[in-house]
């Protein structure tokens, strides 16, 4: 699998500079290295100058077929904010003896010193090697004399025995790049998809060329692509696509994005079939039935499920009297939690083995989870391995099994599905890590069967307030305000507060809440993770009144009011991600001080999103002296397509415009 960068864009046929440029390695201008922002982008931290990536395949009479990428980038660095580019990485992937290698790295920084060009060196002591997983290492690398205008340039060869799927060529950055030059040559032997993500069109040029392969005369045959007829040289056919492309617009992230990744234009090459000479075709391309019966039947994973031995024992006597169902999840759900601990190592194949893993405590995602379902299984209860993608790891767009690296139970309980982590230990029944709600995930069986699974909870996250408010003479406010979190709402809370002393945890809500004092609070039930969590806490509020002559004006929502619009850009291009769906609740009550009386209070507002995707509900009215405001927003789609962006941001709109009206209280 490559593990280089490439932006292609859609084409711009306007010039981005005014002066002739030269891509060769090495051969930075004045001109380049005196630019202060970018012409196009003004606002840009970086750009990319020039990228080139030229991918061919060369062939080793044991290997056979390898991918060689050469690869050269041209990084301009205009301030401070734009340093984190001057550290680049490169994943180099292994499976078995197949390893991937960069290299022949060379880099350099240049500045411009005294009106001339000073070139700074990559040493050893700026490349560092590091092993993400069992399956991939990161050759990092960070350039030296990093200085507000200056330029790096990198280049290196990229070489990888995985010749099944290449990994996507990158269309867009986050940062513009003015030029990328990018060709695709595979021997007519091997026959490659192609699959496009994102909303940028593509252009790409279709070329065919000849190639020789030259052999070393060996007797005794060995396995060629000519089917092993003893010559030297073999002549053949290359199938080109050609991207060459400038002035590409950066891709903004936005509030609520997920992962942006998933929505750069990209391309990806997926091996189809081989067609070598007198050989059979060998089909790749493959539906997602084929990779749930590929994943199942593997060794490290089917097999690995049927192992029951090695826990039998234990479970036995954790299970012992036990005949509900529900309560025979619960327990196994706890043991696997208190006995296994994740290496953070990810994957859908075991590392360790389920046998090694339990002895030892310790395992990878599939190690676990695994067990765990084997656990289930075993205990009578209907169990399957679901697949995902995580956020970081991308959306599967296509039938492949490098596309996800994690895997959870899908239990059934009470004829619905519920998703279960073993390896969490903060997790509940339902309620995944939010990394993992990436799309769906695919439940794969036995019998080589798979579905789609739906990987958000069923129960939106709920956060009820309920505040009594009352206004001192000095006008300042003094509240009680009582919460209730449940669903991802309460496991995001236990995870910023659990771990803090009391001290911190009034520090964290004052910093969440700048405009308030928390003068005491308590929380309950922050260690039991089955049941929602309260928080109660007693403040004061300087910030949310005003007095103007005989007037008293009041934000009613006071702290929890949505002070702003996330949704300020023009147009959006993907979609809107609230990672879950979500409801909050809010009860206010204001004691109306002595001396005034209500002028005007804001009015009622009913707003619901298009397709039933989110509603909006303001009410306020005045009784017994006191003044009651009743609000609700709940999202019931976490992932909101780009095409009803306008009606979210005109939703927000309404929302900030409300929360901000005034109570206007009058002298009586």
């Amino acid at each position: 699998m490559t593990r280089f960068l490439l932006t292609l864009v859609s084409v711009c046929f306007i010039s981005n500079t005014h002066f002739a440029q030269n891509y060769k390695y090495g051969k930075i201008s004045k001109e380049e290295l005196e630019a202060t922002s970018h012409s196009l982008d003004s606002e840009a931290n970086a750009a990319v100058l020039y990228r080139k990536a030229s991918t061919k395949f060369v062939y080793d009479e044991e290997d056979g077929f390898m991918v060689r990428t050469e690869f050269q980038e041209r990084i301009k660095i205009y301030n401070k904010d734009g340093y984190k580019y001057a550290t680049q990485e490169i994943g180099l992937y292994k499976s078995g003896n197949a390893v991937e290698q960069a290299n022949n790295l060379k880099a350099v920084t240049y500045n411009l010193v005294d009106g001339s060009i000073k070139e700074s060196k990559l040493q050893s002591k700026g490349i560092f090697d590091e092993e993400r997983s069992k399956s991939l290492k990161v050759k990092k690398f960070t350039m030296p004399d990093i200085q507000d205008g200056c330029i790096i340039e990198y280049k290196y060869s990229f070489v990888s025995p995985f010749i099944s799927r290449i990994d996507e060529f990158r269309f867009q950055e986050e940062i513009p790049v003015d030029k990328v030059d990018m060709q695709f040559f595979a021997p007519e032997y091997l026959v490659y998809r192609t699959h496009g993500k994102g909303s940028l069109p593509l252009n790409i040029k279709n070329e065919k060329k000849g190639r020789t392969i030259r052999f070393k005369y060996q007797s005794g045959g060995v396995s060629r692509p000519d089917g092993g007829r003893n010559a030297s040289e073999l002549d053949l056919i290359e199938n080109g696509y050609i991207v060459n492309l400038e002035n590409v617009p950066a891709i903004k992230e936005e509030p609520f994005t997920g992962n942006l990744n998933n929505y750069m234009s990209a391309l990806q090459f997926e091996l189809s079939y081989t067609k070598f000479p007198n050989a059979p075709l060998r089909t790749y391309t493959t539906s997602w039935e084929d990779v749930a019966k590929k994943i199942y039947k593997s060794e490290a994973f089917g097999e690995e499920l049927e192992l029951t031995k090695y826990y039998r024992d234990d479970i036995e006597a954790l299970l012992s009297g036990v005949s509900d169902p529900k309560e025979k999840i619960a327990k196994i759900y706890a043991f696997i939690k208190t006995k296994m601990s994740w290496n953070e190592y990810y994957g859908v194949y075991v590392d360790k083995g389920v046998k090694k893993a339990y002895k030892e405590g310790v395992g990878n995602i599939a190690d676990i989870n695994l067990m765990f379902i084997s656990m289930l299984n075993y205990a009578g209860i209907e169990a399957s391995p679901v697949l995902i993608s995580t956020k970081s790891n991308g959306i599967p767009f296509f039938p492949t099994r490098s596309g996800f690296n994690y895997v959870v139970a899908g239990v059934k309980i009470n004829g619905g599905l519920f998703l279960l982590d073993g390896a969490d230990k903060y997790g509940t029944i339902g309620i995944l890590k939010t990394n993992l709600l990436n799309w769906k995930g695919r439940m794969v069986k036995k019998d080589g069967s798979s579905r789609l699974v739906d990987l958000y909870p069923p129960k939106p996250a709920v956060h009820n307030s309920f505040m009594n408010i009352e206004i001192s003479d000095d006008l300042t406010i003094t509240g009680n305000s009582k919460n209730r979190f449940s669903g991802h709402y309460a496991r995001n809370q236990r995870g910023v507060f659990g771990d803090l002393s009391e001290d911190e945890q009034v520090e964290k809500m004052e910093e969440r809440y700048a405009s308030i004092e928390t003068i005491d609070h308590s929380f309950k039930d922050m260690k039991d993770i089955h049941k929602p969590l309260s928080l109660e806490y007693n403040f004061e509020d300087e910030a949310h009144i005003e007095e103007i002559g005989d007037k008293i004006y009041i934000t009613p929502l006071f702290h929890l009011a949505t002070e702003k619009n996330y949704f300020t850009a023009e147009d959006r291009a993907y979609p809107v991600d609230f990672t879950y769906p979500w409801t909050d609740k809010y009860n206010v009550s204001i004691k109306i001080p002595e001396g005034y009386k209500v002028e005007s209070l804001p009015e009622s507002l009913n707003v619901n999103l298009s397709e039933g995707m989110g509603s909006y509900r303001y009410g306020v009215s005045e009784a017994m002296g006191k003044i009651s405001i009743a609000v609700q927003n709940a999202i019931k789609t976490p992932v909101i397509g780009a095409e009803y962006y306008k009606d979210l941001q005109q939703y927000y709109k309404m929302i900030v415009e409300k929360e901000n009206e005034k109570i206007v209280l009058v002298k009586s």
